[in-house]
């Protein structure tokens, strides 16, 4: 008798929620801390929650809000912006094979969701070469983590005058990010990157307007690049 053994779709599904709820973990502070920067800032809470949804990206969002409260120029506010989030394009490079045979409609939505935590998620699994299992999985992740981030911004919007000074928030959120997505990370340089600007990034939380962020990228992409030269990376 001859017995077919079907794959169940919603492995993945679970298999991403499972692996993006310990993420959620330590970004939550980070979102917490969007929502407080929009009010504290005086941009407006609005105008933190919707950089939330469009952009996905925490350093970016920071520094946004901290430009926009200043009065920065639109150019130099974009600039900036884009700056902070060309790793993105890094990522995308290296999970594009995953993008290939996979239907129109998910090689314009999916890469709406090439941030961090995903880039994390997805290389660090070995199950994923099916373009089916990628495409499920990789959706539940992005759309799971954009839900949970927005909603979180919201929150720190709502809580802004409760919460602890946005100090505290500044250490806390590096900090929780670092625990968590470090031992996600398999290849050296993305893991001497990450501690590298987690670390830097809670070192220089007392500079304001969000430039301890800013160097803890820098110093990120920096040990990355140093560690991915050498010889025995």
């Amino acid at each position: 008798m001859d017995i077919t053994l079907r794959h169940s779709p919603t492995v993945e599904v679970r298999a991403a929620l499972r692996d993006l709820a310990p993420v959620m973990v330590g970004l939550a502070p980070f979102a917490l801390l969007i929502g407080v920067t929009g009010v504290r800032s005086g941009v407006g809470g609005g105008t933190g929650v919707l950089s939330s949804a469009v952009l996905l990206g925490g350093s970016a969002q920071l520094t946004g809000l901290t430009m926009l409260a200043g009065g920065a120029a639109p150019l130099a506010l974009v600039a900036a912006v884009t700056l902070v989030n060309a790793r993105f394009l890094l990522y995308a490079a290296a999970i594009e094979p995953s993008f290939r045979d996979q239907p129109r409609w998910f090689r314009w939505v999916g890469p709406q969701f090439v941030v961090d935590p995903t880039y994390a998620m997805v290389t660090r699994r070995g199950d994923l070469a099916d373009p089916g299992r990628f495409r499920r999985y990789w959706l539940t992740a992005g759309v799971g983590l954009a839900a949970a981030w927005v909603g979180l911004t919201v929150l720190g919007v709502v809580l802004a005058p409760v919460l602890p000074d946005s100090a505290a928030l500044d250490v806390a959120a590096p900090a929780m990010f670092l625990a968590v997505l470090v031992p996600q990370l398999r290849a050296r340089p993305a893991r001497a990157g990450a501690s590298a600007a987690a670390v830097t990034a809670v070192v220089a939380s007392p500079l304001p307007d969000g430039i301890g962020l800013l160097c803890g990228i820098a110093v990120g992409v920096l040990a990355a690049t140093l560690s991915d030269r050498s010889p025995s990376s």
